[in-house]
């Protein structure tokens, strides 16, 4: 019997843990997922330079975890111990729970380990009460001039709640969405459905590089955010819901000055 892990490795090289390295080098084949999100300063050579002994490294994009995962059945089934190592934390990806499902229906083993993932690190940056957040969504590039208009909504529908969004930003290939893109296409959505969901006046709040000794989280309005420089990618976005007082008292801290 074969044991699958799944490693988180938080969102930069300082949140790696003693146990993910330990569960590393204890597997034949190391899986570097760089498909499911990204980090400031963590890539497949991190991890060559971090275990020990003689492995196997293939970095995996999302042919491969989501298509093609009869490979990572295959090594199982051969008895080999195998890791995926993801950014942050290994099960944020439903792509991972499914194959973690197979797995267990094969009759391997399976180890999780848990990292720091942006979701809960960019809650405690923005200062806002965890309690207010509402369903996450993603702005995704343009596709053959259509602009998916599911972050609009579910903006829209955490709004009328009173609830904060965290909204990621796509990843396609080696290109990273910025937020002053992704600013961008929620303000042609807002010009599309016109439901007042979106103003330039609001605020916004805006993560770069996190975890990383670069880091920023400034809290500004859309329309200066539009022309922000806010460095090197991966980015994400909070737009707040209503703030309780003691939520706007505290995200002073982080608008520009």
């Amino acid at each position: 019997m074969s044991t699958l892990s799944l490693v988180g490795l938080g969102i930069s090289r300082k949140f790696i843990t003693q146990d993910a390295i330990d569960t590393l080098n204890s597997s034949d084949i190391i899986i570097f997922d760089k498909y499911t999100s990204r980090s400031c300063d963590i890539n497949i050579n991190t991890l060559r330079e971090l275990v020990k002994g003689e492995k196997t490294f293939i970095e995996a994009d999302r042919n491969l975890l989501e298509n093609n995962s009869k490979i990572i059945f295959d090594y199982l089934d051969r008895n080999y111990n195998l890791s995926i190592a993801s950014i942050g934390d290994p099960l944020i990806a439903t792509t991972h729970i499914s194959i973690l499902i197979e797995v267990k229906r094969r009759g391997h083993q399976i180890k999780i380990v848990p990292g720091v993932s942006v979701h809960c690190y960019i809650i405690s940056k923005s200062l806002l009460s965890s309690y207010k957040f509402g369903k996450s969504v993603t702005v995704t590039f343009p596709y053959d001039n259509f602009v998916d208009p599911a972050p609009y909504t579910v903006i829209k529908e955490n709004k009328e709640r009173g609830l904060h969004t965290i909204v990621y930003l796509d990843l396609k290939e080696d290109k990273a969405m910025t937020a002053n893109d992704a600013i961008q296409i929620l303000l042609q959505l807002e010009e599309k459905y016109k439901k007042n969901v979106i103003s330039k006046s609001d605020i916004v709040i805006v993560g770069a590089r996190l975890g990383c000794d670069d880091e920023k989280v400034i809290a500004l309005t859309i329309e200066e955010a539009l022309r922000f420089n806010f460095g090197s990618t991966p980015h994400i976005i909070i737009i707040p819901g209503n703030l309780h007082y003691m939520e706007a008292d505290a995200i002073k801290w982080l608008l520009m000055s």
